[in-house]
C-alpha cells in the first residue's frame, strides 16, 4: 500500500551525486554479508539487497576511497539487518536482546573485544571486522568520537523503546532532541570525517556554530527520514515519528502534519546553510580549505539522504511527491 500526498520539494540546495564505484562496493558487501552468515538464506539477503543500502553512503560519500566505501556500505548494511532483527524479537525478548548487543558492540569499540562467528554469532563478528578496517584507517581521537557517539545512539534507542507503546506522550521537545542518535546522525557525522578524511582543529571541532551546523544537517536527515517512512511505521502501530507527533501535538491533518514537518526540515537546512556561510566568511584562512570540505560533505549527506530515500530504495511505502 502507498500513501501519497503532494507536497513542496525538500528544500536541499546540493548536487544529486552517485560514487562511480557503487556497483563494485555493492559487490563486495554481498561477498561480505555471506561471509558473516548475515542472511539467512538467498531470498531473504535478495529482499535486503533490493533496497540499496550501498546506494544510500554511495550518494552520501561519492568522494571517499573505494576502501572507505566498503566499510561504509557494510556497516550501513549491517545497521539495517540489526534493525530488523530487533524486530523480529519477541517483545520479552527486545529490550534484553537489544542491551546485550550493544553492550557487546560496546566491548568492540572500547575495549578492542574481537568476536568470531563462533565466539560471538554472525552480527558481533560482522561489527568486529567492520571495526578492525575502521581503525586502520583512522586515529585514536577519531575513534574515542565515534565510539561515544555509538553509546550516545545505543542510550536514545533505550529511551525510544520505553516509549514507544505510548507515543503520543513524547512531547516534541523531547522528541526532536533525541531523534538524531535514535537515527544514527549523530555517528554519521563520525563516519563522513572518516569517509572524507576530513581533520578538523580541535578548536573548530568545539566551536558552537561548527557544533550547531552537525546538528542541523543530522536533524535534517531525520526528518527527512521520518516524512519517508511514517506510512510504513504508523501501519506498523508505532507513532513515535515527527509526522505522527505532530498531528496529534499540534491537532493537523495529516496532510498537514506532512506539510509542517517539510517546513521544519527545510528551515533547518537553511539554518545549516546559513551558519555554513558565516562560519567561512569569519574563520581564519588557513582553516577554511578543511571546515569548506566539512560543510561540502554535510551537505552531500544531506542531499544523499534525500536521494537514496526517493529514488532507489524499496524499504518505504510512502511516495513523496
Amino acid at each position: 500500500m502507498f500513501t501519497t500526498i503532494s507536497r513542496p520539494e525538500l528544500y536541499c540546495p546540493y548536487p544529486q551525486r552517485l560514487h562511480p564505484q557503487v556497483y563494485e562496493a555493492d559487490a563486495h558487501t554481498t561477498d561480505w554479508v555471506h561471509a558473516f552468515h548475515l542472511a539467512t538464506d538467498e531470498s531473504s539477503w535478495n529482499a535486503y539487497h533490493d533496497q540499496k543500502f550501498t546506494w544510500m553512503v554511495a550518494r552520501m560519500f561519492p568522494d571517499a576511497p573505494f576502501f572507505s566505501l566498503c566499510i561504509a556500505s557494510d556497516f550501513n548494511t549491517l545497521l539495517f539487518l540489526w534493525d530488523d532483527h530487533l524486530d523480529a524479537l519477541a517483545p520479552n525478548e527486545f529490550n534484553t536482546g537489544f542491551e546485550r548487543m550493544a553492550h557487546h558492540m560496546m566491548q568492540i569499540l572500547q575495549a578492542g573485544r574481537t568476536f568470531t562467528l563462533e565466539s560471538g554469532g554472525p552480527l558481533l563478528a560482522a561489527m568486529s571486522d567492520i571495526w578492525q578496517r575502521m581503525c586502520r584507517i583512522s586515529n585514536r581521537a577519531w575513534q574515542a568520537r565515534f565510539a561515544r557517539s555509538l553509546k550516545d545512539a545505543f542510550t536514545a534507542n533505550l529511551w525510544r523503546m520505553q516509549h514507544v507503546d505510548h507515543a503520543r506522550n513524547i512531547s516534541l521537545k523531547d522528541y526532536m532532541r533525541f531523534r538524531p542518535q535514535i537515527g544514527g546522525a549523530n555517528f554519521f557525522l563520525e563516519l563522513a570525517t572518516l569517509m572524507g578524511a576530513i581533520h578538523l582543529p580541535a578548536d573548530l571541532r568545539a566551536n558552537t556554530q561548527v557544533k550547531n551546523m552537525g546538528l542541523y544537517c543530522s536533524r535534517t536527515i531525520c526528518w527527512a527520514n521520518d516524512l519517508y517512512s511514517f506510512s510504513k511505521e504508523s501501519e506498523l502501530g508505532d507513532e513515535l515519528n515527527l509526522v505522527m507527533l505532530l498531528k496529534h501535538h499540534q491537532q493537523l491533518t495529516l496532510d498537514q502534519a506532512v506539510e509542517q514537518a517539510v517546513k521544519i526540515h527545510n528551515s533547518e537546512v537553511a539554518l545549516f546553510n546559513n551558519t555554513a556561510d558565516v562560519l567561512t566568511a569569519v574563520c581564519a584562512a588557513g582553516v577554511r580549505p578543511v571546515l569548506e570540505r566539512y560543510i561540502l560533505t554535510l551537505g552531500q549527506m544531506m542531499k544523499g539522504n534525500i536521494d537514496w530515500s526517493g529514488k532507489d530504495t524499496t524499504r518505504y511505502q510512502y511516495v513523496y511527491a
